[in-house]
């Protein structure tokens, strides 16, 4: 059974989405990628959750956990990268 709470979050991450990556894309940070591919897995996972009340149950429920372990992993070397770079002075105002 799909909830509307799943619903609101898929539609505002769809059409956040595209904001999001032209911020992204307008900044000059080191390992961006890290962040749209976390981003990426996290709409993944998004998408799954809704998936997984029509069919697949136990596959779709898989990937959406897949999916958010994904992204957690992502935004973690995203965030040691970062860390990394401030320690080592190369950021600036640090």
């Amino acid at each position: 059974m799909v909830q509307a709470s799943e619903v609101l979050v898929l539609l505002g991450a769809v059409l956040l989405m595209p904001l999001i990556w032209r911020s992204l894309s307008a900044l000059r940070l080191e390992g961006r990628g890290y962040l749209r591919a976390g981003l990426l897995a996290l709409l993944v996972a998004y998408v799954t959750t809704i998936a997984e009340g029509f069919v697949a149950f136990d596959f779709f429920n898989a990937v959406e956990h897949g999916g958010y372990a994904v992204a957690g992993i992502l935004f973690v070397l995203f965030g040691a990268g970062w860390l990394r770079r401030v320690d080592s002075g190369r950021v600036v105002g640090s």
